[in-house]
């Protein structure tokens, strides 16, 4: 028991070196913070076009075409985020390896990967609507239990395709192999993600946790009349930009983890200032 929760120290305590080092990069390169914002940016042209025809078809009462339009744009938020993905991997890859990257680098290499960076797009289209279906929006019991088991299924889908987007830009795979051969890595050496990405995740509190606060303390006052509704939709508007940078710092400093467990886990060795201690410790062979 005692050498269990010796071990177990260890693994946390090689997390938080992980996630520190993974902030060292990011100052040192915060060009990376780029990526995520024009991914949204992106994303913003379906959500616009596509997302406003849905909503005027669903007016116009043509519920097929508004579903046929709001799943294209599903596809397309998607696939914008996934190239910013693909670019920032690409940048961060050559980041590690001792050379110098840059924005129009990363999504250079992204462009250049299309094809199956559009596939991937498709079917995380495909289980995002899933999930939500198995969502629903009923207060029952079956509602809760619906809740639960997709917020267990997006648990493990984000685990199991960890390493997607490092096989599509780094080995050149195409989605579906990638797919599998994300899975395959996850199940070999199960612990990936979870003592460096827990420890990234505690690290981005300091912001999650008082943006919501701010959140709900400007909800509750903008409920008000006069300068204190004013000061809620401050506190709001506060709170939302600490939550979008908490998100861009969280995807930037994954996007980073993952690429240096990737090269570890497929037996390239260390990337950067990244150790084969520290990388082994968050890999745990079933």
């Amino acid at each position: 028991m005692l050498a269990t929760s010796i071990y177990a120290m260890g693994k946390w305590a090689d997390g938080k070196i992980l996630s520190k080092k993974c902030w060292a990069l990011l100052r040192e390169n915060r060009y990376f913070l780029w990526f995520p914002v024009i991914g949204f940016a992106l994303a913003l042209i379906p959500i616009i076009i596509l997302g406003g025809g849905a909503l005027a078809l669903a007016i116009g009462d043509m519920p097929i075409g508004a579903i046929i339009v709001a799943a294209l744009a599903l596809i397309f938020i998607n696939f914008a985020f996934t190239i910013s993905g693909a670019a920032i991997v690409s940048a961060v890859d050559q980041e590690l390896a001792g050379r110098n990257a840059s924005v129009g680098y990363g999504f250079g290499k992204a462009f250049g990967r299309l094809g199956p960076l559009l596939v991937w797009s498709v079917i995380r289209a495909v289980v995002s609507a899933l999930l939500g279906l198995l969502r629903g929006n009923g207060n029952g019991a079956s509602a809760v239990a619906g809740n639960i088991l997709a917020s267990i299924g997006a648990a493990a889908w984000s685990i199991v395709t960890f390493f997607v987007t490092p096989y599509i830009m780094l080995k050149g795979e195409s989605a579906v192999p990638a797919l599998k051969k994300s899975v395959g890595m996850v199940k070999e050496k199960w612990g990936t993600q979870v003592t460096g990405g827990v420890r990234i995740g505690l690290s981005l509190l300091v912001l999650v946790v008082p943006a919501v606060l701010l959140i709900v303390a400007g909800i509750v006052l903008a409920g008000g009349v006069g300068a204190s509704a004013s000061l809620g939709i401050i506190l709001v508007t506060l709170g939302v930009i600490l939550m979008v940078v908490s998100v861009l710092l969280g995807t930037t400093l994954q996007a980073i983890f993952s690429v240096a467990l990737f090269r570890f886990s497929t037996g390239e060795g260390t990337f950067g200032s990244f150790t084969a201690q520290e990388l082994q410790s968050v890999l745990t062979k079933k």
